[in-house]
């Protein structure tokens, strides 16, 4: 089935394909074939693929029977029929199931079959047989209501597709199929001989007892369990290398993290041991009927650990059966090594490369999980904070969005206990375009705020993801180490009319005094367009009172920059309007916001007191400014009478939800805190393509 070939989070196929052959229904299947993928078709949810003509071990396979696709078969209601499947509630062979076609039903414009016969998920592309053995269909899908009905794909429908596909060239991954094929050859030879050993650091060995398998081998660990039980003894063994010597300061943040287990299981148990002539901790609880073993080993720049459980009915030998598989394992012991590392990682593909400096360090990833992740980059003693770079396919539907509407879209989310504090749409790093945005949140402990900031760059079809994550005041003190990263990133391609070119502003709050101000995002945002400015000292006072001819200003210059956005030539001059006729008698031509108020006031927006004065000094209460703002923006009003005057525009404020909590006094005098958000709020919403909240 395509569904079975293709990877929904890159939007895309697999890039290599793992195959097991049955040759005999009671024995497990045969994994030690690979194949390429020929052609897909979703709406069909069909794929083919090619089987290579040599296994892992580079043994050319033998001619193997086969189904012929095209038949004179008539399949209808009541033919009985086969399925064989490899379904994930089927054990470890392959499941042969019968019944009859019980009806039709079409999905996608293309004929399927109804069927009685039971198969379940992971039985997808597998055989439906007729009662003649005619391949007649392919397992496609269930529902399930009271009972499960079965769906499989009328395989003539396929017919027309599968003779023009083919004879199609196959999609070869060089890189990933041979990674595959190293990987299914080691798991098949451990479990051949049912030892393993991982031969680089930390050069590490296990020898298995008759009766037990390898489920996975990783670069990172391995999983082994008896074999064919109800209730197995399994061990998994995990590798976590870091890039600096597991020392004093690591464990304790280990044991961090252990106390977060041990507030969930009254008789957890924590003691200092010895595994294998090395010093070692090990953790117990007690989890249902089980008791779950952890053995933490700090080796070098590794922290090996070591996980199984024992069945308390059963403790006595289970225990046994562990502890032979315990007593197999050797660990170098020889010299320790420090971690290999560079400050300066590159790639051929994508041509990429990226430094660390001072007491950062970065590994490339070597495993499989997450597939996606090039690099992760850490700091001495720190370890809260991490970097991580990603290059993955852009999905579908988001690969024509811009990169305000991709912003956009990853930031709406944030909200509640998240605080965004910056965003730019305009990103270049060495000529690749995108965006970035930072929010703080409340981490695992109470009160403890983290940082993240998140970085996404183009590259046609695909983009780089660069994650920092750090405690809060780790990432403000970073910030100059995370700007000579950013600098230090190069990326090669005959299509990069850029390079060399590097834009991320600025990486912080926009003014020193606005951190965990609960406007603090209004304020940056409105900061990064220009719209507002601090103080020479690199604050914005964001509790001072803000008066009429300031709070104007802002209005004015927030619709400007709207104008300039929408691109329709309709941004304002307001020198045009410094003409000689004076509209109040407290108003000068050197006045510095002499040209917004005339403007003002030649559109209708602001009409002064009746002293014939406008009062620029004069603080600006909360209808004031809804009344500017209202104006500039041209909002419609009720044009009925209220009483009193001002509710007209107290009731516009609500409506459009411009009004924080906590102020509803239309005199309220504002901060320039509280007058940059609802400014900001009335921006957004008149930037939106639907419009004002009516």
């Amino acid at each position: 089935n395509h569904h079975v070939i293709y990877d929904d989070n890159e939007q895309a196929p697999l890039d290599t394909f793992e195959v097991c052959i049955t040759f005999n229904v009671q024995n497990e299947p045969i994994c030690e074939y690979t194949a390429r993928l020929i052609d897909h078709d979703e709406d069909l949810d069909i794929a083919l693929l090619q089987l290579n003509d040599k296994d892992v071990f580079n043994k050319t396979i033998s001619n193997l029977a086969y189904l012929n696709y095209q038949t004179d078969s008539e399949p209808v209601e009541e033919t009985n029929v086969t399925v064989k499947g490899y379904p994930g509630s089927g054990g470890d062979t392959i499941t042969i199931t019968k019944g009859q076609i019980s009806g039709h039903d079409t999905y996608n414009g293309y004929s399927y079959f109804k069927t009685d016969t039971d198969f379940d998920h992971g039985s997808s592309g597998g055989t439906v047989l007729d009662e003649n053995g005619n391949f007649i269909g392919i397992p496609t899908y269930i529902r399930s209501y009271a009972e499960n009905v079965g769906y499989f794909l009328d395989l003539r429908e396929a017919l027309g597709w599968i003779s023009k596909s083919k004879n199609g060239k196959p999609i070869y991954n060089q890189e990933a199929e041979s990674r595959l094929k190293l990987e299914m050859a080691r798991l098949e030879r451990a479990n051949n001989n049912l030892e393993f050993e991982y031969a680089e650091y930390p050069e590490f060995s296990v020898e298995l007892p008759n009766g037990w398998k390898f489920l996975s081998i990783e670069d990172d660990g391995f999983f082994a369990e008896q074999d064919g039980l109800s209730d197995p003894v399994g061990l998994g063994v995990y590798f976590n290398r870091y890039q600096y010597t597991i020392d004093d300061a690591y464990l304790d943040k280990v044991d961090e993290e252990l106390a977060k287990v041990k507030e969930k299981y009254p008789d957890y148990n924590q003691e200092d041991i010895t595994f294998n002539g090395k010093d070692a901790i090990q953790i117990t609880y007690t989890y249902f009927n089980l008791k779950e073993y952890t053995i933490y080993i700090p080796y070098g720049y590794t922290l090996i650990s070591l996980s199984y459980a024992i069945n308390l009915d059963d403790e006595e030998e289970q225990d046994g059966i562990i502890q032979e598989v315990l007593d197999s394992i050797k660990i170098n012991s020889g010299k320790v090594l420090e971690p290999d590392l560079d400050s300066t990682i590159s790639f051929d593909e994508p041509d990429f490369s990226i430094t660390m400096p001072n007491d950062w360090r970065i590994q490339k990833n070597n495993s499989n999980s997450p597939m996606n992740l090039l690099a992760e980059a850490v700091q001495r003693n720190n370890f809260d904070g991490y970097i991580y770079i990603y290059y993955t396919l852009t999905p579908k539907d988001e690969r024509g969005l811009s990169s305000t509407d991709r912003l956009k879209e990853e930031t709406d989310y944030i909200g509640g206990s998240s605080k965004l504090i910056f965003k730019k749409d305009d990103v270049v790093l060495d000529g690749l375009e995108g965006w970035l945005y930072a929010y703080e949140y409340e981490g695992d402990k109470y009160q403890e705020m983290h940082k993240q900031l998140t970085i996404k760059l183009q590259d046609g079809d695909y983009e780089f993801s660069i994650y920092y994550d750090d405690l809060s005041n780790a990432f403000d003190r970073n910030l100059s180490d995370l700007e000579e990263i950013l600098n230090s990133f190069t990326f090669n391609s005959e299509d990069n009319h850029r390079k060399g070119e590097y834009d991320f502003g600025s990486l912080s709050y926009s003014f020193s005094d606005i951190q965990y101000h609960r406007f603090s995002s209004a304020i940056s945002d409105m900061a990064d367009k220009g719209i507002i400015k601090g103080y020479d000292d690199g604050t914005f006072k964001p509790e001072k009172l803000i008066n009429r001819s300031e709070a104007l200003k802002v209005i004015l210059e927030s619709k400007n920059y709207l104008e300039s956005e929408k691109g329709l030539g309709k941004e304002i001059d307001f020198a045009k309007h410094r003409t000689s006729v004076n509209v109040f008698n407290d108003l000068k031509k050197e006045d510095w916001y002499y040209d917004y108020v005339k403007y003002a006031y030649e559109n209708e927006v602001v009409s002064g007191y009746s002293d014939g004065n406008f009062k620029p000094g004069q603080t600006v209460t909360l209808v004031e400014a809804l009344k500017m703002i209202f104006g500039v923006y041209e909002v419609s009003l009720w044009e009925g009478e209220t009483d009193p005057w001002y509710k007209l525009y107290m009731d516009k404020g609500y409506e459009l939800y411009l009004i924080p909590n906590g102020m509803d006094d239309p005199g309220r005098e504002l901060t320039r805190a509280e007058l940059t958000y609802i400014v900001s709020d009335i921006y957004n919403q008149a930037s939106n393509t639907s419009g004002f909240y009516y």
